[in-house]
């Protein structure tokens, strides 16, 4: 099982839900969370001949401390009500992005757990960063958590979307605690044009699963004439799954966020938690 998990809090309004899952999945498992308090402080103003604090950014940067502290307080607060091993840690990003600074704090978890945000708006650039700088800067897999999710802890349908990649292979591995622990693991491919044979990969991981002691079953599913995401979402839902598992970032993420990709429209669509892993 996981025993060190790590929660960054990004801002957003799914934190709260996100946490939620965080410590339930920590007393389920024994493990102990980490949640970061971050606290993004703006760069002092620029001079010919460096960097020199005015006033003006030294009072935001106290108020910003200040506030931090204050949310730390609560955290610490929340998470000694649930009786687990928990520390609640203040983290401050001046020279270094908030993301970026996340990711380097993970790199000891076995797990990370972020909050989601549905759809591409301006609310959702934040969660979306952290994503991003988690999964392709702290080699840790990644579990987002969307808005108003309640995942069942441990998981009892699991849904591995599954293509042979590195990414997706990553995925699975990363997920065998929570794998281990579920009563219905559904290996599953969205049929596509491209002419890969996926069937021997499929086929291999399936017996590995079961080597593993998960009972894994085997499906392939049409497009419907939908994008590989939305089926993908289609068909969980109506296994009535509590959780997905993917490969995050197969393809460059710049070519993704600019053309769209499956992790893009995981993380925009998904109304079920997603474990990725790069």
């Amino acid at each position: 099982m996981y025993k060190d998990l790590m929660i960054p809090m990004t801002g957003s309004d799914g934190d709260a839900d996100a946490l939620t899952l965080a410590m339930a999945l920590a007393k389920s498992s024994g493990a102990r969370l980490t949640a970061l308090e971050m606290v993004d402080l703006p760069m002092p103003m620029t001079h010919p001949w460096g960097l020199t604090p005015d006033a003006a950014t030294a009072d935001l940067h106290a108020a910003l401390r200040e506030r931090g502290q204050i949310n730390l307080a609560k955290l610490e607060l929340r998470l000694a009500s649930e009786c687990i091993s928990a520390e609640a840690r203040l983290v401050e990003a001046l020279y270094s992005e908030a993301p970026r600074l996340a990711a380097k704090q993970a790199y000891d978890a076995d797990l990370t757990i972020v909050a989601g945000a549905i759809g591409d708006t301006v609310e959702s650039i934040l969660p979306h960063d952290y994503f991003v700088a988690l999964l392709l800067e702290s080699g840790r897999p990644v579990l987002v958590v969307p808005p108003r999710c309640v995942l069942t802890v441990p998981p009892r349908r699991v849904v591995i979307a599954w293509q042979p990649t590195r990414e997706t292979a990553r995925a699975v591995h990363d997920a065998l605690p929570l794998l281990t622990a579920a009563e219905s693991v559904e290996v599953l491919t969205v049929e596509t044009d491209d002419g890969q044979d996926i069937e021997p990969s499929a086929r291999r991981i399936v017996e590995h699963l079961r080597r593993h002691g998960v009972e894994a079953s085997r499906l392939v599913r049409p497009a419907l004439g939908q994008t590989v995401a939305t089926a993908l979402l289609y068909y969980s839902r109506e296994m009535r799954a509590d959780l997905l598992v993917a490969g995050g970032y197969g393809h460059s993420r710049l070519r993704e966020w600019a053309l769209g990709g499956v992790t893009r429209e995981l993380l925009i669509a998904s109304d079920l938690p997603v474990l990725f892993g790069h």
